[in-house]
């Protein structure tokens, strides 16, 4: 590039030194607003923080993230933990809010964020409506902005008390207030309380209690429906537009749904409510209730099924349910023993959990005995339908016990070549004291030639030459000296005991049974497949990679 002459006069370029802002904005709706059509609706939230920063050249929009039906007193929240990711990865630097109570309303969480976890990580908070800045000391007094959190903290405990009144009186009026009806009924459009049959949906409701009444068990009625074509519940209601995720639109029926159906008083005019009870001002999980204390109002909506029905079928329920349990009498027996694949075991197919059964089967000579398996509740779907415990256990143990074999052999190796890794290790560290010697001589030269400068022995351009020739020099023993203690680090941590692969597996070295210690320790997942093939995915996979890479590296073979 060729260089202009400095006679030319130069265009000065002014600049400011305003911070630019990656902007997430969060809008948030909760269960109780979702009939809202106020400022606090969703759509109203965007648009007024969207006119907030259109003009605002400091501010640059970068995703807007928003929750829908969640409430303000925790921060579980999808769009909100995504929020978060995304500042963590440096995405987003400003979060702007309508008001604090579209952020949260515990006091303790909202303070936590707002005074610590974001003035730390350099996040600028605004509240437009509070007219809170974080950037703006004089905004809002900090005590002001405490008490609005525990306004809108009372405000949570508050509004679930009333809306617990208001739903337990309604349900005493038999009044609908359920999101969706259930299947074969549909909220009446002149009056979302109350019901009206579904002449689309009613007919199966019917077809299903008269296949009950011909013997046909829960599991034969589901098979028989979906081989019919005939959708689901969730099929349904994704068919005409009420569920609108995909996953839906798949979905068969299942011993679940059946029962279910089955033994709803829904289909002989009564409303039924109460069954789940939840706090929202404490963030309870829903909690079933005693069946003496579900509220039952009669005669509240046109039947489906003529109660005589209803009650020959809830017979044969109860028939079916006194016959399975005299059956599965082992069940009770004390050596009942522990699921040790919970939380551990999937279907291959559909990558649902497996749930563990328990049958009891009668033999004249040994009396009863108890048949452990795992099944996939999803069968319809993905048509895997169940693996034996005991199969189970012996593959899994097997391939346990292969891991195992390779650590003790590893570890052997380790032991017989100590001599080289130490010898390995001698080097490094030989290495880096070389290098951290040059580094002294290096500084010490840093003296020697500032003393030549100030005494006239160097000019200046010599001096800033050999003093940044001797910075880089230092600059590239520094990166050299760095790279040999990582690698002797990874020579200790790897080439050792200490590797996390070789120190638990071999805990288990002598084990003589599969526990669900040893399962949780060394196994992240195992998936069945429907041809019985079984997936194991073992722990510490990195650092197994890591203790063979080291031995390739220094012990010259491969194992």
């Amino acid at each position: 590039m060729a260089r202009k002459s400095r006679k030319n006069i130069q265009k000065i370029n002014f600049t400011t030194n305003q911070k630019t802002y990656s902007v997430g904005v969060y809008v948030r709706l909760s269960v109780l607003d979702n009939n809202k059509k106020d400022s606090d609706t969703l759509e109203n939230q965007k648009n007024i923080i969207l006119d907030y920063i259109k003009d605002k050249e400091e501010f640059n929009l970068f995703e807007i993230y928003e929750d829908n039906n969640f409430s303000g007193v925790n921060f579980n929240r999808n769009g909100f933990e995504r929020l978060l990711e995304d500042v963590k990865q440096g995405k987003v630097n400003c979060i702007i809010v309508k008001d604090l109570s579209r952020f949260g309303r515990n006091y303790i969480e909202c303070g936590n964020y707002l005074e610590k976890i974001f003035p730390f990580i350099d996040i600028r908070f605004i509240a437009i409506n509070d007219g809170y800045d974080s950037n703006n000391e004089n905004s809002s007094e900090i005590l002001l902005m405490h008490l609005k959190n525990i306004v809108n903290e009372v405000y949570a405990k508050d509004i679930s008390k009333k809306v617990r009144s208001a739903f337990k009186e309604k349900r005493k009026n038999g009044d609908f207030i359920g999101g969706r009806a259930g299947y074969g009924y549909l909220k009446d459009p002149n009056n979302k309380n109350k019901l009206i049959i579904n002449k689309e949906t009613a007919p199966i409701v019917k077809y299903i209690f008269d296949l009950r009444l011909k013997g046909y068990s829960y599991r034969k009625i589901a098979v028989k429906l979906n081989d019919k074509n005939i959708l689901s519940p969730y099929a349904y209601l994704y068919k005409i537009g009420i569920l609108k995720y995909e996953k839906f639109k798949t979905s068969k029926w299942t011993v679940s749904t059946v029962r279910k159906i089955l033994y709803d008083q829904i289909y002989i005019g009564n409303m039924v409510k109460g069954k789940t009870r939840s706090n929202l001002s404490k963030n309870e999980k829903q909690k079933a209730v005693p069946e003496n204390e579900w509220i039952i109002v009669p005669n509240t909506h046109k039947p489906i099924i003529d109660k005589e029905v209803f009650n020959k079928v809830n017979e044969i329920n109860e028939n079916a349910k006194n016959i399975y349990l005299e059956n599965n009498k082992a069940k009770l027996i004390k050596n009942k023993t522990e699921n040790i694949f919970k939380g551990l075991i999937k279907c291959g197919t559909c990558n649902k959990n497996l749930t563990r059964r328990e049958k009891g089967r009668k033999n004249k000579k040994k009396g009863i005995s108890i048949f452990r398996y795992f099944e996939c509740r999803y069968y319809n779907n993905c048509n895997f339908k169940s693996i034996n415990e005991n199969l189970l256990k012996e593959v899994v143990f097997e391939e346990v016990k292969k891991q195992i074999k390779i650590a003790i052999k590893l570890e052997n190796i380790i032991n017989k070549n100590n001599k080289i890794i130490t010898l390995e290790e001698n080097s490094l560290n030989n290495l880096i004291e070389n290098i951290e010697i040059e580094i002294c001589k290096i500084k010490s030269f840093y003296k020697v030639i500032y003393e030549d400068y100030t005494t006239g022995l160097l000019d200046e351009e010599n001096y800033l030459f050999t003093k940044n020739s001797y910075l880089e020099k230092e600059k590239e023993l520094n990166k050299t000296k760095e790279g040999l203690i990582n690698k002797l680090l990874n020579l200790k941590t790897n080439l050792s005991n200490e590797n996390k692969y070789l120190k638990e597996f071999l805990k288990f070295k002598n084990s003589k049974i599969l526990t669900k210690d040893l399962l949780t320790r060394l196994i992240k997942e195992i998936a069945v497949y429907e041809d019985k093939t079984i997936q194991i995915t073992f722990n510490y996979i990195d650092e197994y990679n890591m203790l063979l890479n080291e031995m390739e590296k220094v012990l010259k073979y491969a194992i």
